[in-house]
């Protein structure tokens, strides 16, 4: 026994993968043990249980009773068990065993108890049986798990790979996607800054526009007008009493012209770049604006303001101004509405321009998506809300019509 467990051991530490990066090393560091090939472990082990079952044997024959000695082969198929023989060599034990041990009775059937000699010989074969039959079941599920790791391993690795893969596609798409966004991130700054700078350019040649209006064909309407008079009054010095009637008409009715003309010039001017607005603010600006849009339109108009309402930035005040006034073009073009208000509020949330009307109202679709060549006006609106750190927004009417809202938040400095 001791020399089988001595063998053991030694095949077991000699029993390592071929595949194994491991090497043995004594402590002192001074060699290494070179693992046994697999085949020539295999070949040892079949040689240590060849001569242990025939050792057995031979024991089994000189041995007068004879009841322990196939005991001994349960051990054999133990060892064989332990250090991991091949099926083929435990069928050879299954088979030889019980055949070995059933010799001794048949050769000296009257030495020892026969029947229970016998009976001996036949439990030991069953539990050699039984053992081996184990371990064949044992490596029989052992093999179906093995088979089964690598088949999910494989799987494994497969999912690993679709998912790597997947992975690298998916940092792609967000590459590709974060550079979109950077690029139409980019194209919306450059767009709004234009179009701050186009609503900038926009006032200013308005206001010099209106102030060329009224250096040059202002001056000259008045001079035309002031030369009209003073021909006015030479006439009856200057022509016969017979044509004078006709001459005295024509010249009354190009002062007439002239005066309309200067009329629709201030009116101009006025639309273009309105100095109450500068000189009374916004609240009397928007009043007057309204009064001459209803009196041009026929629209009537009503008007409301707070009465805590002081003078704002003179840059909130214009822009407000324009969006009222781009406001109320829109309800004359469009709305087809008999009646318009504005209202100009400031609330414990900012300050509110608001400009309701009865007409028709807009289409959702044609917010979300004007038609070509259309919309433009509602986008500057916008666009000049921001410029002050407003928002607008369009909703329907309470009744009918729809409504412009621009808010400026109390928190930014324009609201103050």
């Amino acid at each position: 026994m001791p020399l089988l467990q001595v063998l053991h051991d030694k095949l077991a530490s000699n029993h390592v993968p071929m595949n194994s990066d491991r090497e043995p090393q004594n402590n002192a560091g001074l060699f290494r043990l070179t693992p046994m090939p697999r085949h020539w472990t295999h070949a040892l082990i079949n040689l240590v249980i060849a001569i242990s079952m025939a050792l057995i044997f031979a024991l089994d024959l000189h041995t007068p009773l004879g009841l322990a000695v196939p005991f001994l082969y349960l051990l054999v198929a133990l060892f064989a068990i332990g250090v991991g023989a091949k099926n083929q060599v435990l069928v050879s034990i299954a088979i030889l065993g019980p055949v070995l041990a059933g010799v001794k009775v048949l050769l000296h059937p009257s030495e020892g108890v026969a029947w229970y000699g016998q009976a001996n010989r036949l439990a030991i074969s069953l539990l050699i049986w039984v053992a081996l039959g184990l371990e064949w079941v044992r490596r029989t599920l052992e093999a179906g798990r093995l088979e089964n790791s690598r088949e999910l391993e494989r799987q494994v690795e497969e999912r690993t790979i679709a998912l790597r893969a997947a992975n690298e596609k998916l940092q792609i798409e967000v590459a590709e996607r974060k550079e979109a966004e950077a690029t139409i991130i980019d194209y919306t700054q450059r767009l709004e800054a234009l179009s701050k700078q186009l609503v900038t350019v926009q006032d200013a040649e308005r206001k010099a526009l209106a102030t060329e209006l009224h250096d040059r064909i202002g001056q000259n309407l008045s001079a035309l007008n002031m030369s009209l008079n003073l021909h006015l009054s030479l006439l009856s010095d200057q022509l016969p009493s017979a044509v004078l009637p006709a001459a005295q008409g024509r010249i009354r009715d190009a002062l007439v012209l002239v005066a309309q003309t200067t009329e629709t010039v201030r009116g101009v001017m006025e639309e273009l770049h309105p100095a109450l607005l500068e000189q009374y603010g916004l609240n009397t600006a928007l009043r007057w604006h309204g009064e001459e849009f209803s009196g041009r339109t026929g629209i009537s108009f009503r008007y409301a303001a707070s009465d805590n309402l002081s003078r704002l930035p003179g840059k909130v005040e214009t822009t407000l101004f324009r969006i009222a006034q781009e406001a109320l073009i829109n309800v004359a073009k469009h709305a087809h509405a008999t009646e318009v208000s504005v209202s100009l509020t400031r609330a414990s949330t900012g300050i509110e321009l608001k400009v309701c009307d009865n007409g028709i109202g807009i289409a959702p679709a044609r917010l979300l998506q004007p038609a070509a060549g259309s919309g433009w006006g509602l986008a500057i609106m916008a666009e000049r809300a921001r410029t002050i750190g407003g928002v607008m927004r369009i909703t329907p009417g309470d009744d009918r019509g729809s409504s412009v809202v621009v808010t400026i938040p109390t928190s930014h400095p324009e609201a103050a």
